[in-house]
């Protein structure tokens, strides 16, 4: 998009931030469930016409399954004691990116929503391989 190459892109918000700011490209929705409190005037996907498109990229902390209840509760307790801090949350704002610390039950339902949502978009455009089918 910046080259002139393509005319439209998907890429995360963290990404685009900056060039967004200084105008070298143009949102044209976002794919989040609510607009984003930094881009207010960017309709959601959902605005757009389309209900069911929300989308985004995530990042998370695992551990080998057997490892003992104990050391993933206080890996978990420092893990959120980082990102709650004052710190970790003024870089995400700069990132254009929001935390979400919770407990590892959390965790584990928020991946078992997401692995059929990307099953069936796999299968919708045809791609093979993908793990978890």
């Amino acid at each position: 998009m910046l080259a002139g190459q393509i005319q439209a892109g998907f890429e995360t918000t963290s990404v685009l931030f900056g060039h967004l700011q200084e105008k070298k490209i143009r949102a044209l929705a976002v794919a989040t469930r609510a607009r984003l409190p930094d881009l207010p005037d960017v309709p959601t996907m959902i605005e757009s016409g389309f209900p069911d498109f929300i989308a985004s990229s995530w990042t998370s902390v695992m551990a080998p399954a057997a490892t003992p209840k104990d050391i993933v509760r206080k890996l978990n307790a420092s893990i959120n004691a980082g990102i709650n801090s004052s710190q970790m949350q003024a870089r995400l704002k700069q990132l254009a990116a929001e935390a979400r610390p919770g407990t590892p039950e959390d965790l584990a339902a928020f991946v078992a929503g997401e692995i059929p949502k990307w099953q069936a978009l796999a299968k919708l455009t045809g791609v093979t391989g993908v793990t978890g089918e």
